[in-house]
Protein backbone atom coordinates (compact mmCIF):
# COMPACT_ATOMS: atom_id res chain seq x y z
CA UNK A 1 0.00 0.00 0.00
CA UNK A 2 1.28 3.35 -0.82
CA UNK A 3 0.38 7.23 -0.03
CA UNK A 4 -1.16 7.18 -3.38
CA UNK A 5 -3.86 4.42 -1.41
CA UNK A 6 -4.25 6.00 1.34
CA UNK A 7 -4.67 9.15 0.47
CA UNK A 8 -7.73 7.67 -2.23
CA UNK A 9 -8.75 5.64 0.74
CA UNK A 10 -8.66 8.91 3.01
CA UNK A 11 -10.93 10.02 1.03
CA UNK A 12 -13.48 7.64 0.31
CA UNK A 13 -13.65 7.54 4.42
CA UNK A 14 -14.14 11.28 4.08
CA UNK A 15 -17.32 11.30 1.76
CA UNK A 16 -18.87 8.36 3.43
CA UNK A 17 -18.52 10.21 7.08
CA UNK A 18 -19.82 13.17 5.84
CA UNK A 19 -22.93 11.40 3.67
CA UNK A 20 -23.63 9.23 7.12
CA UNK A 21 -23.81 12.56 8.72
CA UNK A 22 -26.27 14.31 6.45
CA UNK A 23 -28.76 10.98 6.70
CA UNK A 24 -28.45 11.31 10.53
CA UNK A 25 -29.34 15.07 10.37
CA UNK A 26 -32.27 14.44 8.18
CA UNK A 27 -33.06 11.20 10.83
CA UNK A 28 -33.37 13.61 13.37
CA UNK A 29 -35.60 16.18 11.09
CA UNK A 30 -37.90 13.59 10.37
CA UNK A 31 -37.45 10.90 12.90
CA UNK A 32 -38.08 8.37 9.97
CA UNK A 33 -36.22 4.85 9.82
CA UNK A 34 -34.23 5.23 6.06
CA UNK A 35 -31.68 7.44 7.10
CA UNK A 36 -30.55 6.21 9.83
CA UNK A 37 -30.39 2.64 8.59
CA UNK A 38 -28.55 3.84 5.39
CA UNK A 39 -26.54 6.26 7.36
CA UNK A 40 -25.26 3.01 9.68
CA UNK A 41 -25.07 0.98 5.99
CA UNK A 42 -22.63 3.69 4.47
CA UNK A 43 -20.53 3.81 7.52
CA UNK A 44 -19.94 0.04 7.84
CA UNK A 45 -19.23 0.27 4.16
CA UNK A 46 -16.29 2.61 4.60
CA UNK A 47 -15.27 0.02 7.52
CA UNK A 48 -15.21 -2.64 5.13
CA UNK A 49 -13.48 -0.67 2.38
CA UNK A 50 -10.43 0.37 4.66
CA UNK A 51 -10.09 -3.39 6.50
CA UNK A 52 -10.13 -4.52 2.43
CA UNK A 53 -7.19 -2.05 1.58
CA UNK A 54 -5.41 -2.33 4.71
CA UNK A 55 -5.28 -6.31 4.26
CA UNK A 56 -3.54 -6.00 0.49
CA UNK A 57 -6.65 -5.97 -1.79
CA UNK A 58 -6.15 -2.83 -4.93
CA UNK A 59 -7.01 0.22 -4.07
CA UNK A 60 -8.76 0.27 -7.36
CA UNK A 61 -10.80 -2.98 -7.02
CA UNK A 62 -12.32 -1.56 -3.68
CA UNK A 63 -12.97 2.10 -3.66
CA UNK A 64 -14.57 2.87 -6.72
CA UNK A 65 -17.94 0.03 -6.07
CA UNK A 66 -17.69 1.08 -2.55
CA UNK A 67 -18.44 4.86 -3.80
CA UNK A 68 -21.03 3.66 -5.94
CA UNK A 69 -22.57 1.37 -3.79
CA UNK A 70 -22.74 4.46 -1.26
CA UNK A 71 -24.40 6.78 -4.29
CA UNK A 72 -26.63 4.56 -4.69
CA UNK A 73 -27.94 3.70 -1.14
CA UNK A 74 -28.17 7.75 -0.21
CA UNK A 75 -30.19 8.22 -3.65
CA UNK A 76 -32.75 5.70 -2.64
CA UNK A 77 -32.87 6.66 0.41
CA UNK A 78 -33.61 9.93 -0.57
CA UNK A 79 -36.26 8.66 -3.20
CA UNK A 80 -38.30 7.04 -0.64
CA UNK A 81 -38.46 9.75 1.59
CA UNK A 82 -39.71 12.07 -0.89
CA UNK A 83 -41.80 8.89 -1.43
CA UNK A 84 -43.06 9.10 1.95
CA UNK A 85 -43.35 13.10 2.41
CA UNK A 86 -45.56 13.17 -0.71
CA UNK A 87 -48.56 11.03 1.33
Amino acid sequence: MNQHDLVGLAALDGACLLAAAMMLRSWSRRRTRPPLIAAIFVVALAAVASVLVVAGVTYTLVVGPTFIIALLVIMYTARYERRLSGR
